[in-house]
């Protein structure tokens, strides 16, 4: 085992995070603000924007046509991060988890009741998942930083590294399939110069967005029809086929291939097709 080479350290964890329908503020109105929101769009957020300056004009416009939360022109409150949250809902969510820390007496965990589930659902609905400041004011920024860090919500700085639980990176989208460039805040710029001189001539000649939904069309075919069930076995066997599938054929095969010729391939399974099989 002297052998293992770890992975090397000081990166960050890349994820896709999911902020459908859920709350996230954003605090300033000019073109970094701009450039969060239309990424905060594409995940299908609840945007908030509180500014007490000059409103950027799309952002106005994006406000017009429906695709913002609210906008609130007026300088920020620090009350504005609990701006959509019931009276003493947190209060109530606190006593709820103190109420249930205790283990029972043989040493398992206790469930939580359905009222308790109820609740936690509610606060999830209502308080902000994250923050992101958008100002000059870096006093004003750092006193938001640190209520958010008191209040549990994540949050982001603009320009400000040290001060921000995640970066925006530079995303190259087609459809479902998101690829995103990190520097981890060293050189935002470096990030679109990769993206638009390297990635974009690369795949704009590719209908990835096909290639990405006629997988999705396979896998969900194959665990509905072909192959159910949720037992750790049947898992196996499903993952293990459709990683062999993916890769029998090309990336440009599976972006210009039809239903017609998966469902052929999915006919097979558990057997595997031969190059004249979609002939």
């Amino acid at each position: 085992m002297a052998d293992i080479v770890p992975p090397p350290p000081n990166g960050s964890l890349m994820l896709a995070w999911q902020v459908k329908n859920k709350h996230v503020l954003v605090v300033g109105a000019g073109d970094v603000a701009l450039s969060r929101v239309d990424h905060l769009l594409q995940a299908n957020a609840k945007i908030t924007v509180v500014t007490g300056e000059s409103v950027h004009p799309i952002l106005r416009k994006y406000h017009e046509m429906g695709l913002l939360e609210d906008l609130i022109v007026r300088n920020f409150r620090l009350s504005d991060l609990k701006l959509y949250e019931p009276k003493n809902i947190r209060q109530r969510v606190m006593e709820l988890d103190h109420d249930s820390d205790e283990d029972n007496d043989d040493g398992e965990i206790a469930a939580l009741s359905e009222e308790a589930v109820k609740l936690i659902e509610e606060f999830e609905q209502c308080k902000f998942k994250m923050v992101l400041t958008c100002i000059n004011d870096y006093p004003l920024s750092l006193r938001i930083w640190q209520k958010c860090k008191g209040l549990g919500i994540d949050v982001n700085l603009a320009d400000k590294p040290a001060n921000c639980d995640f970066y925006f990176g530079s995303v190259y989208r087609q459809g479902p399939l998101q690829i995103m460039i990190s520097t981890n805040g060293k050189s935002p710029r470096l990030c679109n110069r990769i993206k638009t001189k390297m990635l974009i001539p690369m795949f704009e000649v590719l209908d990835l967005e096909s290639a990405v939904e006629n997988l999705g069309y396979l896998r969900f075919q194959l665990q509905k029809v072909y192959h159910p069930g949720d037992d750790t076995k049947v898992i196996k066997e499903r993952m293990e086929w459709n990683r062999k599938i993916t890769d029998f054929y090309s990336i440009q095969d599976w972006c210009v291939m039809k239903h017609e010729s998966i469902d052929k391939i999915l006919k097979l399974y558990p057997e595997f097709p031969s190059a004249d099989t979609l002939k």
